[in-house]
């Protein structure tokens, strides 16, 4: 199919079922699958999903309460330290998980790869919180996010806001719900969102890797 005709297809999709379903959860899919908009949500078969509306995030409108600052100076952030760590901890706390076999190893070979990275939250040597995703071009496709202690999950978002942000990055949440509204994310229409990837899927990230990051912002800022 070419690429406008998945385009079109993709435009009259259902807005709150899966776009199609397919047998296995291979890596190079997804990396073809996501600048489209699609993403997984099972496995056996792998359910492939763009809800319309979409769920996104501009780092610039991250919302920041005043009661966050001291919860921003309590934990050590790092990036691509332990994802397979992070990733279990995301699947550990829910009561019924997506994040299954087939995902772990699926995502964990795409972070051998460069694709996949991961914001980990650390109290002392403690994995307490973190988001992981994929980045294609300007865009962080966020897969999942946790938080242990207080606040943890609010100030993985909040960092990965101020390191993106500079580069002029989308975060892609996906589904709407309550929390990421309240953080600044917000609907907008599939086609827009669609519109959107088009421009910064293609486009160079403007980081040289993403673990490098943390240098780079504590240099702009000291």
């Amino acid at each position: 199919m070419g690429v406008s005709k998945l385009y079109s297809e993709l435009l009259s999709a259902p807005k709150n079922e899966p776009v199609f379903l397919s047998e296995r959860l291979e890596s190079d899919f997804i990396l073809k699958a996501y600048p489209f908009g699609l993403f997984p949500w099972t496995s056996s078969p792998v359910a492939w999903w763009c809800p319309d509306p979409r769920c996104v995030l501009f780092p610039a409108q991250v919302h920041i309460q005043k009661n966050m600052k001291r919860s921003l100076e309590l934990y050590q952030v790092r990036l691509d330290h332990d994802f397979m760590r992070l990733m279990r901890l995301c699947r550990s706390q829910r009561k019924v998980s997506w994040i299954d076999g087939e995902f772990l190893r699926v995502y964990g070979e795409l972070f051998e790869r460069g694709w996949a990275h991961s914001l980990e939250l650390y109290d002392g040597d403690e994995l307490v919180g973190g988001i992981y995703g994929l980045i294609i071009g300007k865009v962080f496709f966020g897969e999942s996010m946790v938080g242990l202690k207080k606040n943890a999950s609010k100030v993985a978002l909040i960092k990965l806001c101020e390191l993106l942000r500079p580069h002029d990055f989308l975060i892609d949440c996906q589904v709407y719900n309550k929390h990421l509204e309240f953080m600044g994310a917000k609907n907008i229409a599939r086609k827009d969102f669609l519109e959107l990837l088009g421009q910064k899927c293609s486009t160079e990230s403007g980081f040289e890797s993403f673990r490098g990051l943390c240098e780079d912002f504590k240099k702009a800022i000291f």
